[in-house]
């Protein structure tokens, strides 16, 4: 039977962020800014500017080496942003109105543009019979071709238009449908994404990654039920699907259900102990609910699948302030 290895996107980008002791009214946003197979980002660039809504200048830094520090924060509401090439750019929101803590730490996993990453280690999934028997017109396929490359390298507007000149070739296309549904979902367009995803789902109703992208969709539109209902549907056909299982944990979290997120979230690492989006997620969860001793054993598990002298002194910093 033949297999295919389709994009999934993860729209929910996780980060850490641990509080430590008040100081003074100068605040220092430090960051790690990884990949979720547990390299650093070499390099990336980071925008700092108020969460209010008018216009204003800002300044763009570059950073190397997977870490940053911006300084010189004062009272207020700041949005920070992450970019780097062919990775899907990040926004993390500081309050710093409610507290004086004089430096907050946040991990970063970055995720690039065509995520194809496992969902169970050492997996492929098959498609269907019906998938199969279909012939896809060569145009239809070299088309799909250039849009997979194009959308790797993050040039999504030439992507989509690849895209639908594989679909227009061949409406049916199952991977082409796929894909561009997950170019609307990095634009924040469900709404767009959906119709695409629906499409391929009527194909393949069973394909893990259709339903993983859909599921993504309906978290981004607040259809938390519904995405609940689908990704214990693809849990229940594909038990060992880690992915699966934590993002049920993550949407958990976005309800403030911290106690069946974590239950989720560590079977998710019991399945995949390398999955760095859960392990970060349990230290999210057990800050939460100040589990502050599982939090630090969370965060020595990332500071060992990381093997990076840097990562290491990063987070045994977090270590030390962690709880006080």
């Amino acid at each position: 039977m033949r297999l295919t290895k389709a994009v999934f996107i993860l729209c929910c980008l996780l980060c850490l962020k641990i509080p430590v002791a008040d100081a003074a009214t100068a605040h220092t946003v430090k960051g790690l800014v990884i990949t979720p197979d547990g390299t650093v980002v070499p390099k990336f660039s980071v925008v700092v500017k108020h969460a209010a809504e008018k216009p204003e200048l800002v300044r763009r830094r570059q950073f190397k080496d997977g870490e940053f520090a911006v300084d010189g924060l004062t009272k207020g509401k700041y949005v920070v942003q992450i970019s780097a090439p062919q990775f899907i750019t990040t926004k993390l929101t500081f309050d710093f109105n409610d507290r004086s803590s004089q430096t907050d730490y946040s991990i970063i996993i970055l995720h690039p543009y065509r995520n194809e990453a496992r969902l169970t280690p050492g997996a492929a999934y098959s498609v269907s019979v019906k998938v199969l028997q279909e012939k896809i017109p060569d145009a239809a396929q070299e088309a799909y071709k250039k849009a997979v490359d194009l959308h790797r390298e993050g040039k999504l507007d030439d992507a989509l238009i690849k895209y639908g000149q594989a679909l227009r070739s061949y409406p049916r296309y199952l991977e082409a449908l796929t894909d561009i549904g997950t170019i609307f979902l990095l634009y924040n367009r469900p709404e767009s994404a959906l119709p695409f995803l629906r499409r391929a789902q009527e194909i393949d109703d069973c394909n893990p990654i259709i339903n993983l992208n859909i599921a993504v969709a309906l978290t981004e539109q607040a259809d938390y039920g519904g995405a609940l209902k689908l990704l214990k549907d693809v849990l229940n056909r594909e038990p060992q699907m880690a992915f699966a299982q934590y993002f049920i944990g993550k949407i958990q979290y976005l309800q403030k259900k911290y106690d069946q997120a974590e239950v989720n979230v560590r079977g998710a690492i019991e399945k995949d102990p390398g999955l760095l989006d859960a392990l970060v997620l349990m230290i999210n969860i057990s800050i939460e609910q100040k589990k502050f001793d599982q939090a630090r054993e969370a965060l020595q598990r990332v500071r060992e699948a990381m093997h990076n002298q840097m990562v290491t002194k990063f987070i045994d910093e977090q270590l030390s302030v962690l709880g006080s």
